[in-house]
Protein backbone atom coordinates (compact mmCIF):
# COMPACT_ATOMS: atom_id res chain seq x y z
CA UNK A 1 0.00 0.00 0.00
CA UNK A 2 1.12 3.54 -0.74
CA UNK A 3 1.81 5.81 2.18
CA UNK A 4 -0.71 8.68 2.47
CA UNK A 5 0.55 12.00 1.13
CA UNK A 6 0.67 14.72 3.77
CA UNK A 7 -1.39 17.75 2.78
CA UNK A 8 -1.60 19.96 5.89
CA UNK A 9 0.26 19.74 9.16
CA UNK A 10 -0.03 21.83 12.32
CA UNK A 11 2.64 21.50 15.00
CA UNK A 12 2.15 23.22 18.35
CA UNK A 13 -0.10 25.78 16.66
CA UNK A 14 -1.72 28.61 18.62
CA UNK A 15 -4.67 30.08 16.73
CA UNK A 16 -6.27 33.50 17.22
CA UNK A 17 -4.10 36.12 18.90
CA UNK A 18 -1.64 36.19 21.78
CA UNK A 19 -4.09 38.25 23.84
CA UNK A 20 -7.11 36.09 22.94
CA UNK A 21 -6.02 32.62 21.87
CA UNK A 22 -8.83 30.53 20.43
CA UNK A 23 -6.94 27.23 20.21
CA UNK A 24 -3.61 26.34 21.78
CA UNK A 25 -0.98 23.73 21.02
CA UNK A 26 -2.75 22.11 18.07
CA UNK A 27 -1.00 19.09 16.53
CA UNK A 28 -2.76 17.77 13.45
CA UNK A 29 -1.81 16.07 10.19
CA UNK A 30 -4.23 15.76 7.26
CA UNK A 31 -3.50 13.55 4.26
CA UNK A 32 -4.56 14.08 0.66
CA UNK A 33 -7.81 12.26 -0.08
CA UNK A 34 -9.15 12.23 3.47
CA UNK A 35 -12.63 13.26 4.52
CA UNK A 36 -12.10 14.73 7.98
CA UNK A 37 -14.68 16.40 10.21
CA UNK A 38 -14.08 18.60 13.23
CA UNK A 39 -16.89 18.04 15.73
CA UNK A 40 -17.73 19.12 19.25
CA UNK A 41 -19.83 21.71 21.12
CA UNK A 42 -20.68 25.09 19.64
CA UNK A 43 -18.06 27.71 20.40
CA UNK A 44 -15.35 25.11 20.85
CA UNK A 45 -13.20 26.34 17.96
CA UNK A 46 -14.16 24.08 15.06
CA UNK A 47 -14.73 26.91 12.57
CA UNK A 48 -11.60 28.76 13.71
CA UNK A 49 -9.49 25.65 13.18
CA UNK A 50 -11.01 25.17 9.74
CA UNK A 51 -10.43 28.78 8.69
CA UNK A 52 -6.86 28.78 9.99
CA UNK A 53 -5.94 26.26 7.28
CA UNK A 54 -6.99 28.84 4.68
CA UNK A 55 -5.25 31.72 6.45
CA UNK A 56 -8.53 33.27 7.56
CA UNK A 57 -7.69 32.97 11.28
CA UNK A 58 -4.15 33.81 12.40
CA UNK A 59 -1.71 31.15 13.60
CA UNK A 60 0.51 33.24 15.86
CA UNK A 61 2.74 30.51 17.27
CA UNK A 62 3.82 27.07 16.15
CA UNK A 63 4.11 25.75 12.62
CA UNK A 64 1.75 25.23 9.70
CA UNK A 65 3.02 23.23 6.74
CA UNK A 66 1.19 22.80 3.44
CA UNK A 67 2.38 20.12 1.05
CA UNK A 68 5.59 19.91 3.04
CA UNK A 69 6.41 23.63 2.97
CA UNK A 70 6.26 25.98 5.93
CA UNK A 71 3.43 28.45 5.42
CA UNK A 72 4.01 32.19 5.51
CA UNK A 73 2.12 35.15 4.05
CA UNK A 74 3.70 34.56 0.64
CA UNK A 75 2.20 31.06 0.48
CA UNK A 76 -1.38 32.12 1.17
CA UNK A 77 -2.11 32.72 -2.51
CA UNK A 78 -1.01 29.19 -3.37
CA UNK A 79 -3.17 27.76 -0.57
CA UNK A 80 -6.22 29.76 -1.62
CA UNK A 81 -5.75 28.67 -5.22
CA UNK A 82 -5.80 25.06 -4.04
CA UNK A 83 -8.68 25.22 -1.52
CA UNK A 84 -12.38 25.88 -2.04
CA UNK A 85 -14.12 27.25 1.06
CA UNK A 86 -17.83 26.71 1.73
CA UNK A 87 -19.06 28.96 4.57
CA UNK A 88 -21.79 27.97 6.99
CA UNK A 89 -23.80 31.07 6.11
CA UNK A 90 -23.03 32.12 2.52
CA UNK A 91 -23.02 35.86 1.90
CA UNK A 92 -25.72 35.92 -0.74
CA UNK A 93 -27.67 39.12 -1.41
CA UNK A 94 -30.18 40.12 -4.07
CA UNK A 95 -27.87 39.54 -7.03
CA UNK A 96 -28.70 37.20 -9.88
CA UNK A 97 -27.78 33.56 -9.32
CA UNK A 98 -25.44 33.58 -12.34
CA UNK A 99 -23.71 36.73 -11.04
CA UNK A 100 -23.11 35.00 -7.70
CA UNK A 101 -21.67 31.96 -9.46
CA UNK A 102 -19.44 34.07 -11.73
CA UNK A 103 -17.95 36.23 -8.98
CA UNK A 104 -15.02 33.93 -7.97
CA UNK A 105 -13.77 33.92 -11.55
CA UNK A 106 -13.01 37.65 -11.24
CA UNK A 107 -10.70 37.08 -8.26
CA UNK A 108 -6.93 37.03 -8.73
CA UNK A 109 -6.67 33.55 -7.20
CA UNK A 110 -8.92 32.25 -9.99
CA UNK A 111 -6.93 33.73 -12.86
CA UNK A 112 -7.03 31.60 -15.99
CA UNK A 113 -10.43 30.10 -15.23
CA UNK A 114 -13.78 31.17 -16.63
CA UNK A 115 -17.43 30.60 -15.77
CA UNK A 116 -19.27 27.95 -17.79
CA UNK A 117 -23.07 28.03 -17.60
CA UNK A 118 -23.42 24.48 -18.93
CA UNK A 119 -21.15 23.24 -16.15
CA UNK A 120 -23.27 25.17 -13.66
CA UNK A 121 -26.39 23.43 -14.98
CA UNK A 122 -24.68 20.04 -14.58
CA UNK A 123 -23.84 20.79 -10.94
CA UNK A 124 -27.40 21.97 -10.36
CA UNK A 125 -28.65 18.59 -11.61
CA UNK A 126 -26.29 16.73 -9.28
CA UNK A 127 -27.48 18.68 -6.25
CA UNK A 128 -31.18 18.60 -7.08
CA UNK A 129 -31.47 22.28 -8.00
CA UNK A 130 -33.79 23.25 -10.83
CA UNK A 131 -31.97 24.75 -13.81
CA UNK A 132 -34.61 27.49 -13.93
CA UNK A 133 -32.97 28.92 -10.80
CA UNK A 134 -30.01 30.00 -12.92
CA UNK A 135 -32.13 32.85 -14.25
CA UNK A 136 -33.51 33.69 -10.81
CA UNK A 137 -32.49 36.16 -8.12
CA UNK A 138 -30.64 34.90 -5.05
CA UNK A 139 -33.09 36.52 -2.64
CA UNK A 140 -35.81 34.17 -3.91
CA UNK A 141 -33.91 31.06 -2.84
CA UNK A 142 -34.64 29.04 0.29
CA UNK A 143 -31.96 28.40 2.90
CA UNK A 144 -31.30 24.93 1.53
CA UNK A 145 -31.04 26.22 -2.03
CA UNK A 146 -28.58 28.90 -0.92
CA UNK A 147 -26.42 26.34 0.83
CA UNK A 148 -26.28 24.13 -2.27
CA UNK A 149 -25.63 27.18 -4.44
CA UNK A 150 -22.57 28.01 -2.31
CA UNK A 151 -21.34 24.43 -2.74
CA UNK A 152 -21.82 24.61 -6.51
CA UNK A 153 -19.85 27.87 -6.68
CA UNK A 154 -16.97 26.37 -4.69
CA UNK A 155 -16.78 23.24 -6.84
CA UNK A 156 -16.95 25.18 -10.11
CA UNK A 157 -13.54 26.65 -9.33
CA UNK A 158 -12.09 23.20 -10.01
CA UNK A 159 -10.27 22.98 -6.69
CA UNK A 160 -9.95 19.50 -5.23
CA UNK A 161 -9.44 20.49 -1.59
CA UNK A 162 -12.75 21.49 -0.01
CA UNK A 163 -13.10 23.24 3.35
CA UNK A 164 -16.75 23.07 4.41
CA UNK A 165 -18.31 24.65 7.49
CA UNK A 166 -21.59 22.87 8.38
CA UNK A 167 -22.25 21.95 4.71
CA UNK A 168 -25.56 20.16 5.38
CA UNK A 169 -27.06 22.21 8.21
CA UNK A 170 -29.92 23.71 6.13
CA UNK A 171 -30.67 20.66 3.99
CA UNK A 172 -33.49 18.14 4.07
CA UNK A 173 -32.56 14.46 3.96
CA UNK A 174 -32.78 14.13 0.17
CA UNK A 175 -30.60 17.17 -0.51
CA UNK A 176 -28.19 16.12 2.24
CA UNK A 177 -27.70 12.74 0.60
CA UNK A 178 -26.87 14.38 -2.72
CA UNK A 179 -24.24 16.57 -1.06
CA UNK A 180 -22.77 13.64 0.88
CA UNK A 181 -22.62 11.36 -2.16
CA UNK A 182 -20.90 14.05 -4.25
CA UNK A 183 -18.41 15.55 -1.81
CA UNK A 184 -17.46 12.35 0.03
CA UNK A 185 -17.18 9.98 -2.93
CA UNK A 186 -13.38 10.24 -3.00
CA UNK A 187 -12.90 12.87 -5.70
CA UNK A 188 -12.06 15.59 -3.17
CA UNK A 189 -10.03 16.02 -0.02
CA UNK A 190 -12.69 17.31 2.36
CA UNK A 191 -11.95 19.07 5.66
CA UNK A 192 -15.12 20.08 7.45
CA UNK A 193 -16.76 21.21 10.66
CA UNK A 194 -20.16 19.79 11.50
CA UNK A 195 -22.72 18.82 14.13
CA UNK A 196 -24.78 16.83 11.63
CA UNK A 197 -24.61 13.03 12.05
CA UNK A 198 -25.94 12.63 8.49
CA UNK A 199 -22.64 14.15 7.33
CA UNK A 200 -20.38 12.85 10.09
CA UNK A 201 -21.44 9.24 9.52
CA UNK A 202 -19.78 9.30 6.10
CA UNK A 203 -16.50 11.06 6.97
CA UNK A 204 -13.49 8.77 7.20
CA UNK A 205 -12.00 10.57 10.19
CA UNK A 206 -13.23 12.73 13.07
CA UNK A 207 -11.37 15.18 15.29
CA UNK A 208 -13.05 16.34 18.49
CA UNK A 209 -12.53 20.06 19.17
CA UNK A 210 -13.80 21.57 22.44
CA UNK A 211 -12.92 24.60 24.55
CA UNK A 212 -9.80 23.59 26.43
CA UNK A 213 -10.46 19.89 26.03
CA UNK A 214 -9.75 17.31 23.37
CA UNK A 215 -10.15 13.56 23.50
CA UNK A 216 -12.28 10.63 22.52
CA UNK A 217 -15.35 12.50 23.77
CA UNK A 218 -18.95 11.38 23.68
CA UNK A 219 -20.17 14.07 21.31
CA UNK A 220 -21.40 12.36 18.19
CA UNK A 221 -19.57 9.10 18.87
CA UNK A 222 -22.69 6.96 18.77
CA UNK A 223 -23.79 8.53 15.51
CA UNK A 224 -20.42 8.30 13.78
CA UNK A 225 -19.34 4.70 14.08
CA UNK A 226 -18.05 4.76 10.51
CA UNK A 227 -15.40 7.32 11.46
CA UNK A 228 -12.86 7.52 14.25
CA UNK A 229 -12.21 10.15 16.87
CA UNK A 230 -8.76 11.59 17.15
CA UNK A 231 -7.11 13.76 19.75
CA UNK A 232 -5.99 17.24 18.80
CA UNK A 233 -4.13 19.42 21.27
CA UNK A 234 -6.35 22.39 22.10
Amino acid sequence: MCEPVMLCQLKGAFIGSASTPLLSGVDLTIATGESLVFHGPSGGGKSSLLKSLLGGVHIFRGEYRFRGQSVDVRMLKEIRQAMAYIPQQPEIGKEAVTDYLQRPFSWKVSSGKSFNQREAADWFDRFGLENALLSSSCDRLSGGQRQRLAIVRALMTGRKIVLADEPTSALDDEACQKVVSTLLAGEFTVISASHDPRWMNHCSRRVLVAAGQVGEGQNGADNCKAGRDEKVGV
